[in-house]
């Protein structure tokens, strides 16, 4: 671009008639005594200003690259469509972006179990899910005799090691420090065909234990290798019994956990079906794929509070209903800050850089605005990603972390932070939400 910026037609011009020099008189000796130089025995085309570098190094220091941030989530379109009687047309809602990726899960509930050590956290409803019945009696007892105070009755001096839990009349055999709870949890699942592409990582998420193990058998007898494993099904079957006639050809395994639910349980003439509460009973499960804000506030002590993070299927539901995309109140009475979306800009407060103490709609400050801002490139919970304006990649690279990208960061990793809004033509035009 800077080479293009100082090009002059004569420039051209003399490069295109270099083989014209022979002849004293032609225009080509006029135009290089006029832009050239002869420098240690060359000619180069004399320099266009003082300082060049320098110049267009200040210059390149206050461009701010512009990105389109994600803000708008619906269009209206107008439908029209012919009837008998003329036209009809319908206003109508667009979204401007996936709600959802194509997989829909079914759900199923499914035993968890997992090992906690018996102490303050021994609650009736966390002693209701022990295992073993004979643990649960003898912890309910406990419990019971310390008016169900479970501090009371699993720390301090009645802590199992200064006074332990027996569990038969003889003292002889005591409960553990941990005991194994299970419960049941609710399982999005998807099916799939057995193939080439049912890798080791995908078959440990098969729910059926016995698939399981027969998808491992096959998998370990051609050295983990699925493109051999799994292919010619017709001709090398995988049989779940022994004597040879259920064949797995598909599996059901475990999905993703953040979903929103399509459809409602209906009978065969188009009824909705109530759960024992009287409740549409969810079915046909997706996940909503990307996030699209998230809401920052403030609380009565000064820190910083997360709000929910609102996928882009809620955020079009809400806008559909009427409601606010961004929630700006919540019941806790938080001062509201800024949301966070993708691709809008912040910049960071750093040691020797304050952004509340400058105009940062100054042009004369892009420089050192520039150095600190950041756009947003993801979200999650409580774990935010943002990508240095100027930096095209989206490697994280160890070297450059915290000067190209700042990623993990927490609820105070971005205190201070200001939100600015850049137009297409890289000029701040708004700070704080917008």
């Amino acid at each position: 671009a800077i080479t293009i910026a100082l090009t002059r037609q004569s420039y051209i011009q003399y490069l295109n008639n270099l083989n014209a020099r022979s002849d004293n008189s032609s225009v080509t000796y006029g135009l290089e005594g006029k832009y050239l130089e002869r420098i240690d025995g060359k000619l180069k085309f004399k320099v266009p200003m003082p300082n060049i570098r320098l110049e267009f190094k200040k210059c390149l220091e206050c461009i701010l690259i512009s990105y389109k941030a994600k803000n708008k989530v619906v269009t209206k379109n107008r439908n029209i469509t012919k009837t008998k009687i003329g036209t009809k047309e319908i206003t109508q809602l667009t979204p401007r972006g996936q709600l959802h990726k194509e997989t829909v899960y079914g759900k199923r509930l499914l035993y968890d179990s997992t090992y906690v050590a018996v102490g303050s956290n021994m609650t009736a409803e966390v002693i209701g899910q022990v295992a073993k019945k004979r643990e649960r009696d003898a912890l309910f007892t406990r419990l019971k005799l310390n008016d169900n105070d479970a501090k009371k009755a699993f720390t301090g001096k009645n802590s199992l090691s200064n006074n332990p839990i027996y569990l038969d009349d003889r003292q002889k055999y005591k409960l553990a420090d941990k005991v194994k709870l299970v419960s049941l949890e609710n399982v999005y699942t998807k099916r799939m065909a057995v193939g080439p592409d049912l890798d080791i990582k995908k078959i440990e998420k098969i729910i059926d234990p016995g698939v399981k193990i027969k998808l491992m058998e096959r998998l370990a007898a051609y050295q983990n290798d699925p493109k051999k494993a799994f292919v010619n099904l017709d001709e090398n079957p995988i049989f779940l019994d022994k004597a040879g006639k259920i064949a797995i050809k598909r599996i059901t395994m475990t999905g993703v956990s953040n979903v929103e639910a399509l459809h409602t349980k209906k009978d065969l003439h188009g009824d909705q079906i109530l759960d024992s509460n009287g409740n549409p009973i969810p079915v046909d499960f997706v996940s909503t794929s990307n996030n699209h804000h998230v809401a920052i506030f403030e609380d009565q002590k000064g820190d910083l509070q997360e709000g929910e993070i609102v996928s882009f299927f809620e955020a079009t539901y809400r806008k559909s209903k009427g409601e606010p995309i961004i929630k700006q109140k919540n019941e806790n009475d938080w001062k509201f800050l800024h949301s966070m979306k993708q691709n809008e800009f912040f910049i960071f407060p750093s040691e020797h850089f304050d952004p509340n103490k400058i105009n940062l709609e100054d042009p004369l400050n892009y420089p050192l605005i520039s150095r600190n801002l950041f756009r947003v490139q993801k979200i999650a919970t409580k774990n935010y990603t943002f990508r240095h304006h100027l930096e095209t990649s989206v490697e994280d690279k160890k070297p450059l972390k915290g000067i190209a990208y700042k990623s993990q960061l927490g609820l105070n990793a971005i205190k201070g932070i200001v939100k600015v809004r850049v137009n297409h033509l890289g000029q701040i035009v708004k700070i704080g939400e917008y």
